[in-house]
């Protein structure tokens, strides 16, 4: 089954969708990063002329420290994703508070005034959900390298083994923008609100709660399936914003509405907030922070299958 299927009221809209997307352009990711809503999204030839510059610092997110010691990007450190996540909240993955978002980033030597570059090894899955962090708690800069660190090497860059010395700052976050998360009290009172869509960017199994990962599967009522790998392209990078509006507005996410992202846990969702605020230049769309993982498990829940 096609990953973007069911409209709002259940009608099947794959077929739309696809001419829509093959209507755009095609979408050539490198030359086409200027072309979108913000300046968000950087590609290898940016990210190679500012290696060198101390404003710029490049963050590997995710995966293992492992994994990032065998080859990085050169000069780029590392950064755990449960260093972004709140270990005292009963549901994972949920975003960590001011002073613990403080402590992580300081502990690689971020500061305020720099350009925070971020990348990750799986199609910047994490990457788009630390953006969303950092957007949250208001850093100036935040960038995000397209196509992440596969796109670096197949692009001729080089991996480097050496050890980068940080030297510990004292970060200090700003305040939360609360415009940019969202609560299950205020999903479930917005269900039947016209002027609000909620983007389900799961595959279509956990929508349709044949794939159920809490206590009941399902989908929020209303809401539209559209996984979020429709907007990447084979090699990991962002389809064009021709292609990426193309797919969105068909599936009926238009920006005069308040869009609302989940998934199981906010991460998956964070990557479309990234797409929709970023690339787009959506004006209201919110990230639900603890997704299905809450939702699901509440029994209170109004659920759809």
């Amino acid at each position: 089954m096609s990953p973007y299927t069911w409209t709002r009221n259940g009608l099947l809209l794959g077929a739309v969708v696809l001419i829509a997307a093959c209507s755009g352009s095609s979408g050539d990711a490198d030359a086409g990063v200027t072309s979108y809503a913000t300046d968000a999204l950087v590609d290898t030839e940016w990210l190679q002329a500012r290696l060198d510059d101390p404003s710029v610092r490049v963050v590997e997110v995710g995966g293992s420290p492992d994994g990032y010691a065998e080859g990085h990007l050169p000069g780029s450190v590392f950064l755990s994703m449960g260093d972004l996540s709140n270990p005292d909240e009963p549901i994972r993955n949920m975003i960590a508070t001011q002073d613990q978002v403080s402590a992580a980033l300081s502990n690689i030597g971020l500061e305020r005034d720099q350009t925070v570059v971020l990348l990750d090894r799986q199609q910047n899955l994490q990457a788009a959900r630390a953006f969303w962090v950092l957007m949250y708690y208001q850093h100036p800069d935040v960038r995000l390298y397209n196509g992440g660190a596969a796109k670096w090497t197949a692009d001729g860059g080089a991996l480097s083994t050496a050890q980068v010395q940080i030297l510990p700052s004292d970060y200090q976050a700003g305040p939360a923008d609360e415009a940019l998360q969202t609560s299950w009290q205020y999903v479930v009172e917005r269900t039947d609100d016209p002027e609000t869509l909620m983007c389900d960017v799961r595959s279509p199994n956990e929508h349709l709660g044949r794939d159920v990962r809490a206590e009941r599967g399902g989908h929020i009522p209303g809401s539209v399936n559209l996984e979020w790998t429709v907007a990447l392209q084979p090699d990991g990078t962002f389809k064009s914003r021709e292609d990426l509006s193309a797919l969105y507005v068909s599936a009926g996410f238009t920006p005069d509405k308040q869009i609302i992202t989940y998934c199981q846990s906010g991460v998956r969702g964070a990557h479309t907030w990234f797409v929709l605020s970023q690339l787009l230049g959506y004006p209201s769309v919110r990230n639900y922070d603890g997704s299905w993982a809450e939702y699901g498990n509440n029994p209170e829940s109004p659920i759809e299958s």
